[in-house]
């Protein structure tokens, strides 16, 4: 009688199974769908560029569609506090790390190198960036209802705060290149508002180039991967991020950079 109910159970498991490993991988086609399209648009988008003079201030036109694909990730993270309680969901909005928007940085990408943290984290460059929250991608992650309140109704012309200014003592962002993705460390509630605003800059020497991750790892949209086994690293948990990460081995191989 167990022998029959086993029976029954492995069947009715496995048949669950094929069905999880089925929606799996269609949702995993359709990832690779709209990759490939993300990567074909930035393709498309550098080719054309190529007539354009480069004067002083000039942006290539691909940071702009860095920040579009980016737009969905900033977005969520600085509305979460318009659907949750303080924190949020702390699941759903973990804190802002290369982590999140690639993989783990203590995953061992190679023999030679170590991890993501040693090959880039430890390899910081002697260079300061001004950051423009009207333009650059930043992402922030505003945790705290009060603050969220104060900060949006308080900086501002007109406002009992002024206008939005950088507060070094607070303001704490750091910038990965080429791709040129600010993550705040320290003001996410401030730099939150001048997001909305559309205005004020801030500056950093909090600076890492991505550059030589590129000779490790790569990613087809589905994993990241590493090149030279092709073993497995991570599966891609934000597909707009995937595309960036590539983005940004052809922005290096272009000599193109934030």
């Amino acid at each position: 009688m167990f022998f029959k109910w086993f029976r029954r159970r492995e069947t009715r498991d496995d048949y669950t199974n094929t069905e999880k490993n089925t929606g799996t991988n269609v949702t995993q086609d359709i990832q690779k769908k709209h990759f490939n399209r993300m990567i074909k648009m930035a393709n498309a988008l550098i080719e054309n560029s190529k007539c354009h003079e480069e004067t002083v201030g000039y942006r290539h036109p691909i940071l702009n569609y860095i920040k579009l694909l980016g737009l969905k990730l900033q977005t969520s993270y600085i509305t979460n506090l318009v659907y949750d309680d303080d924190h949020g969901d702390e699941k759903k909005f973990p804190n802002i790390t290369p982590w999140l928007l690639f993989f783990d940085l203590s995953v061992k990408i190679s023999s030679d190198v170590g991890t993501m943290y040693d090959l880039i984290y430890k390899n910081k460059l002697n260079k300061e960036i001004e950051i423009e929250l009207a333009k650059d991608l930043i992402l922030p992650w505003p945790w705290n209802d009060q603050r969220y309140i104060r900060s949006i109704s308080s900086i501002g012309v007109s406002r009992p705060w002024g206008e939005w200014k950088e507060h070094t003592s607070n303001h704490n962002t750091y910038v990965l290149l080429p791709i040129g993705v600010c993550i705040v460390v320290g003001g996410n509630h401030s730099i939150t508002s001048g997001i909305l605003q559309g205005e004020g800059t801030l500056k950093t020497d909090n600076v890492y180039d991505m550059s030589d991750l590129y000779n490790y790892v790569y990613t087809d949209g589905r994993h990241y991967k590493r090149i030279k086994d092709e073993s497995l690293i991570s599966e891609v948990s934000n597909v707009e991020f995937a595309a960036i990460f590539e983005i940004g081995r052809i922005m290096m191989n272009l000599g193109i950079s934030r």
